[in-house]
Order: C-alpha cells, then structure tokens, then sequence
C-alpha cells in the first residue's frame, strides 16, 4: 500500500519493523512491480536501495521494468535500468520490455531501450519481434522508430508472417507503405503460401491491394490450396479488390489445386456480382474442375438461383457433363431443386440425359422422393421407364431406397411394374423382390400401393447391385 501511495517514510518505517522487501501478492507482484506500476519513483529508489529484487517477475513473467515500459512510466524506466534491471527479460510468452513498449506505441521509452542496447529482432514464443507488434497495434510512429533503428523488416514469426502480412491484414496504408520503402518483400509467404496480396483480397481491403501491385506484388501465385489473390477475392465477395486485380490483368481462368477458377469459387459462395464481374472480364463458364464440374453444376446443385441465369446468359451449357456424367440438372433433380429443375429444362437441358452409368435425373429424383421434381420432368416427357447400365429404372430405384411416395407417383405415369434389371450375369430383380430384399417390411406397403397381392417375393443371398 506504502508502494501504491508513494509513501516513502511509511515505507521506509515498515522496512525499519523487519517488513518484507520483495513480499509478494497472489499474482507474484512485489512492491517494486507495484511502484513501477504507479510510476512512483521515490518508493522505487528507496526498493532497490534496500537492495529488492530488481528483476522480479510476477505470475505471467513480467518484470518490474515490463510494467513500468506498458505504463509509459519513463522516469521508473530509467531508474530501473539504472539499477541494472535486464533490458532483455522475457516473460512466459517471450515478451521483452522493446516488445511491450512498442505494441503499446510508447515512443520516449521505446527510443530509451533502443539506446541502452534493447535489440528490436528479439522474438515472442510465437516468433514475432517488436515489428510485429507494433504492426498489430498500428503503432506508424514506432514501426519507423524500429526500421531506423535496425530493425529485420521481414522477420517471420512462427506461422511465417511478416510484419507486412499483418499490415495488410489491417488495411493500414501506410504502414504497409512505409515497411515497402524499408524494403519489405511483397512476395513473402506464409506458411500457407498467403503473400500479403492474398491477405488484402480476404479483408477486402482495395487501397492496400493497389500499394502492394506497385511494389511488385505477384499477381496469380497460388495458396497451399491453389488459390490466387482472385480466388480469395471471389470467395470472400470482395468486388473492388477482385475487380482492381482484373484490371491489373489477373487471369480471370487461372485454376488452382482441384481446378477451380474464380468463378467456381464466386458461384460456390453465391457472390453474383463477383461472377458477373468475372464473366465480363473474360471469365469462362465452360471450365471445369477436376471432377468436371462447370459453375453451372454448382450453381445447380447449390440452387443459387441468380448466378445460374447470369451464366446461362454468358452461355453455360445446361447439358455439361462432369466426369461421372452428370448434368446440373441431375444435380439439380438430386437435390429437389425445383425452380432451378425449371430454369435448366426451359434453357435447353435434356431431361433424358443420362451418365455413364446411365442414370437420368428421374432416377436421382426417384432416389431421394424428389416428387415435385418428377412432375416437373414429366411435364418435359422425362420418360419414366429408362434403364441404367444395369437395368435399373426409376421405379426400381424408388423401390431399392423405399420411396413410397415416389413409387406411388411413378406407377401413377405408367411405369412398368413388370421391368427386370441384370443382377449377376443375367439373373434377374423386378421391382418388388428389390424392397424385400432390403428390408422386408416395405413389402407390405408397396404391396398396398401396386395392389398386386399375388406377386410373390424371394430373399437372394446375392448382394443387391443398385447400379
């Protein structure tokens, strides 16, 4: 309390009566971390006359000289230094007093450590030095402080960012201008291979994104994932930075690890006006990922509605098929879209397309009980009794994922309830062995849907090839 007050004769008396010097709190701090804490200079030097522990460190590590440095207590600062309290102390986070004293953008003690041999390349636990700090903080003044002073301007801490990553990452301008002029690297990488370009287009942030292209800053390198600055631009919606880089030139078709191009991604994330921005600056709506997926597939299987008309307006085929085959409106009909079943059909699509493995988008339907999806595609003369590879038609399918519903509908259009499907070199299922084949029960109610009672069902110990 003596130390908290500046009390210096009640300190003094207390020390007289055999008082602890360096007794401490539940938090480890001494009567000294409490004086520096105070800026109470007097009590201070009568401590450390008395010889107290001048490096004492509290619970997280601090020593007296860290608090007086987040204080801005530079007249403690100076006494403490004086008394030979460790200008390189670290906390248990690795945290010097330079470190301290520059995130809280204290400049007089800042410019005091550095001349009494603080080093500004000293690293946290996490690898950052002071730089770092004070890029986080947007602490302009003591960033230039440190970069005149010596200061490494592409130190990389543990996730191999650099002070300019961080910048960026904040959208200060001139922060990011001023450690481009001590020579930062606008190339640099993270450990996912993020150049700061790449952490200007996730935040958005389109002044930084146009300093750091001045200085140099590569325009189509890739992420770990094979995600250019655009890709991120797209993913994250971020028009003026996507459309700055376009106008830098940035490969609108440029594709990244699984063959995605920007445009898949803004489909993806269902940014409209970042796909229109793309489709007219050159961007292709043909391109296809790795499993053949066009945007359109996505846009189908995601039912993101306006994208799918913008790129059936810039000429997406509606009957592009994926490696497996498949149509967005399979898709489509898989996920029970029905307005996007209606957009793809009245733009052209074949409602009988079929994958290789011969499935049509009644068959998808079937599968999940997509009813209103089928009577969309019957209305197109979607045919109900087309075969896959296997022979399997639709009704079969409904009645191997025991879709009530669906089978209802099917045999109410006429399906054939006498179609057999090839099951191990010509053995042959009709529609109603399959559901007692899988489960039993459903027999009962297809039964009570066909109402032919007098179909009888056998257990096969095949297994059951659905396609």
């Amino acid at each position: 309390m003596a130390s908290q007050g500046d009390h210096v004769d009640c300190a003094r008396l207390l020390l007289y009566h055999k008082a602890q010097i360096d007794d401490v709190t539940v938090d480890y701090l001494t009567p000294l971390h409490v004086s520096a804490h105070c800026g109470n200079v007097k009590t201070a030097k009568l401590l450390l006359d008395r010889k107290c522990e001048v490096n004492a460190r509290a619970l997280n590590g601090f020593t007296p000289l860290h608090i007086a440095c987040k204080k801005n207590r530079i007249k403690v600062v100076e006494l403490l230094l004086k008394y030979g309290a460790s200008i390189e102390a670290t906390t248990e986070s690795g945290l010097s007093p330079l470190h301290v004293a520059s995130f809280m953008g204290h400049m007089n003690i800042v410019i005091f450590l550095i001349q009494h041999g603080a080093s500004p390349d000293v690293t946290t636990v996490r690898g950052e030095t002071a730089l770092h700090l004070a890029a986080r903080a947007n602490q302009t003044d003591i960033i230039r402080i440190l970069l005149r002073n010596g200061a490494f301007v592409d130190a990389k801490a543990r996730e191999q960012q650099t002070p300019l990553h961080i910048a960026s990452r904040l959208g200060n301008v001139d922060n990011v201008q001023l450690l481009l002029q001590h020579g930062a690297s606008a190339e640099a990488t993270t450990k996912d291979l993020y150049t700061p370009l790449h952490i200007a287009a996730k935040e958005g942030h389109e002044e930084v994104a146009s300093v750091l292209l001045e200085h140099g800053a590569p325009l189509n390198n890739t992420t770990k994932k094979g995600f250019s600055p655009l890709h991120i631009a797209s993913k994250y919606g971020n028009i003026r930075v996507a459309r700055l880089l376009l106008q830098k030139e940035a490969d609108p078709n440029v594709q990244g690890k699984n063959g995605l191009t920007p445009l898949h991604v803004a489909t993806h994330y269902n940014h409209v006006n970042v796909a229109l921005l793309l489709l007219e600056n050159g961007a292709s709506p043909h391109c296809t990922a790795k499993n053949g997926y066009t945007p359109l597939h996505i846009a189908a299987k995601k039912n993101q509605m306006d994208i799918a008309t913008t790129l059936l307006e810039y000429s997406a085929k509606p009957d592009a098929e994926s490696r497996n085959g498949f149509t967005p409106l399979h898709l489509a009909s898989q996920e029970g879209h029905t307005d996007m079943v209606s957009l793809l059909l009245e733009r052209g699509g074949n409602v009988n397309c079929k994958a290789k493995n011969g499935l049509t988008p009644m068959h998808l339907a079937a599968q999940e009980d997509r009813v209103p999806v089928a009577e969309i595609l019957v209305k197109h003369n979607s045919e109900t009794d087309q075969q896959t590879k296997a022979g399997y038609t639709p009704l079969h399918t409904a009645c191997h994922f025991g879709q009530i519903n669906m089978i209802r509908f099917l045999l109410e259009q006429g399906a054939s309830v006498n179609a057999t499907t090839k099951v191990h070199n010509h053995s042959y299922f009709s529609q109603l062995h399959i559901p007692t084949f899988r489960r039993p029960s459903y027999y009962c109610q297809i039964v009570s849907v066909t109402k032919q009672t007098n179909i009888v069902c056998y257990l096969f110990a095949v297994p059951c090839v659905l396609w």
